[in-house]
């Protein structure tokens, strides 16, 4: 028996919780009434296994059976089942898919009122989304349109246009009415998950509590207590089945599709190896704008991008990744940028796909995610990646690496296409000058970067500071990122000539009118902008870092600086690069250099890896 001690202490801590909790509901109520954020938003696992795979979209009988085929045929979605039915519930057509039983009973459904237009993956993302929360609903805003505002809605406007169209309903919770054509609530407590064009968190504000009904992404058909558990379960307990296909297939994660260098070899690989794989794309992260946004891009390519970051909390990850895999076939992994995620799956997925060939990509030796090559990783990562010679080498002699899994691929450049030539260079120099106030005979230094502290852009700022008596040096800045607002503000108090531009499309025509190109990293691979530059002929100022040194070298295509942060260097390396006669010298070099960085080279080198040809 316990002591009257413990008795006491047990009593005083259930007095002090229920203090507490009801200091909570009043902070909550007074949130609410003000219309300020209130209530916890947490994710709880799930043990039940999700629905089976299997979507019908309904819609009314006098529907074109021939339209709703052709609309099929471009959805990404196998457990697909389209039906017409008649006013009075009978079906009157039926599109079956080829892999699900043509008996089974659909657990979501899509009653869209006609052949919605939104992306081919639309339906696929809202089915992985729904089999990994326990909610309703899933509406995605991805349709080819302006953003819906999504911040003011209510559970009933889900079954309305201009959501509808855009919905996935469970049918346990929803029916449709086909006499109306109407989608009803089958039951009265209703959780709804929404998801905007740029992902959870960009619904008009913060995904935090703003009323009663709302907690961040998800909307509730009643009021919510002063605390929302969603729960998620295991998507890849759906075993989905795939096709035979003809060529081999290739599941590609990065953190997002933005404007960088990475993503830029990625679409020139897999632009050439179109004919040799299939791919899909799935991100692990949030896109994010101020880093540029290449999604339409990679369309062109597959169809099957799936943006999970965008969807999903990262505890669910795992399930749709699998789940994925089993339905694509696919035979390769390939991590082509990295997050810490791809770090916590990738000995479980190797447990439990051991079919599938992982292969991923490392971009320096010294900091970031080599620091993730431990023996366990060894077991389950079949081939690395290394962007320069400096990984493969660490890999290799010091974290006990065969060189056979460590190939060492450069980036790419662009097609020689790509840049403009002759009389087409020189329009692009005239204009954009002008575009930019900049003259002709000014001696314009380019930078082509995110604005995170490993480019050291507030470098950049100093050394236009430093060299102002160079009356004609000027320092181009294009990109975005973290470190933005602050190099903005730098640029102004410093009155340097310097200026930063948003990411933009026409890097080829901007290093055109530019006349050499600049990195100060602290770390790289080997950035594709050095590449760019130098197949246009112009030449480049680095530090000293990754591989960018050693192919400076090499090429002698520009100048090193041996650290980075080493402002002095850096200044006289620019003193020297605004002599007319020693950038024709090293431009001259950059040209000679320029064939070496081809993508049909690079590509042909990241299909061996992919079937796991050594060279």
């Amino acid at each position: 028996m316990a002591s009257p001690a413990a008795a006491v202490r047990r009593m005083a801590s259930r007095v002090a919780q229920a203090v507490r909790d009801a200091a909570g509901a009043r902070r909550y109520r007074r949130a609410l009434s003000s219309g300020g954020p209130a209530g916890e938003l947490d994710w709880v696992f799930d043990p039940a296994p999700p629905p089976p795979p299997l979507v019908e979209l309904r819609l009314p009988a006098i529907a074109d059976r021939a339209a709703a085929l052709a609309w099929r045929a471009r959805q990404t979605l196998p457990e697909l089942r389209i039906v017409g039915v008649q006013p009075d519930g009978r079906e009157r057509w039926r599109i079956a898919p080829e892999r699900i039983d043509d008996a089974a009973t659909a657990g979501w459904f899509a009653a869209p009122a006609g052949l919605p237009e939104v992306l081919p993956d639309h339906l696929e993302s809202c089915l992985l989304v729904a089999a990994s929360e326990v909610v309703d609903a899933v509406v995605l805003d991805d349709a080819d349109a302006p953003p819906l505002d999504l911040d003011g809605v209510t559970a009933d406007h889900v079954a309305e246009p201009p959501l509808r169209p855009l919905s996935l309903f469970s049918a346990a919770a929803w029916r449709w009415d086909p006499a109306a054509d109407r989608v009803l609530p089958a039951q009265d407590r209703l959780l709804v998950k929404l998801i905007g064009r740029h992902g959870i968190g960009t619904l008009g504000r913060d995904p935090v509590p703003a009323t009663a009904t709302r907690r961040g992404p998800y909307l509730a058909s009643a009021a919510l207590g002063p605390a929302l558990h969603v729960g998620v379960r295991d998507a890849a307990a759906l075993r989905r089945r795939s096709r035979v296909r003809e060529r081999p297939t290739v599941l590609v994660t990065v953190p997002f599709l933005a404007r960088g260098g990475a993503e830029h070899t990625l679409y020139e690989t897999m632009r050439e190896l179109a004919g040799s794989f299939d791919f899909a794309i799935a991100t692990l992260a949030p896109h994010r704008p101020e880093l540029g946004d290449r999604r339409a891009d990679f369309r062109t390519l597959t169809e099957r991008i799936y943006c999970l970051g965008d969807l999903v909390h990262p505890a669910a990850m795992f399930g749709m990744l699998v789940a994925l895999i089993d339905s694509l076939g696919a035979e390769v992994l390939y991590n082509a940028n990295s997050t810490t995620l791809f770090y916590e799956f990738a000995p479980r997925l190797a447990r439990e796909r051991p079919a599938v060939r992982i292969v991923d990509h490392l971009y320096d030796h010294q900091v970031g995610y080599i620091d993730r090559y431990t023996p366990e990783l060894l077991d389950a990562v079949d081939a690395c990646v290394a962007e320069n010679h400096r990984i493969a080498e660490v890999l290799t002699s010091r974290r006990g690496w065969p060189a056979a899994r460590v190939p060492v691929i450069w980036p790419c450049g662009r097609p020689a296409t790509a840049f403009p030539a002759g009389a087409a260079a020189a329009e692009a120099r005239r204009r954009l000058r002008a575009e930019l106030g900049l003259d002709h005979d000014d001696v314009v230094i380019l930078t082509a970067a995110r604005m995170h502290p490993q480019k050291r852009p507030l470098d950049l700022v100093e050394l236009a500071r430093r060299v102002q008596d160079l009356g004609r040096v000027r320092f181009l800045i294009v990109g975005g990122g973290d470190l933005e607002s602050e190099v903005d503000r730098a640029i102004a108090a410093s009155g340097a000539r310097i200026r930063r531009l948003p990411f933009r499309d026409d890097i080829p025509e901007l290093i055109a009118a530019c006349d050499l190109g600049c990195l100060v990293s602290d770390f790289e691979g080997l950035p594709v902008f050095l590449l760019e530059c130098l197949q246009a002929g112009r030449p480049f100022l680095g530090t000293d870092v990754g591989d960018m040194g050693g192919l400076l070298r090499a090429t002698g295509a520009g100048i090193v600086v041996d650290t980075p942060g080493d402002l002095a260097a850096l200044e006289a390396a620019v003193r020297r690069l605004a002599e007319d006669d020693q950038r024709s010298q090293l431009a001259a070099k950059a040209a000679a250099a320029a064939a070496r960085f081809d993508p049909a080279a690079c590509a042909a080198a990241y299909g061996d890896v992919f079937v796991g040809r050594t060279r």
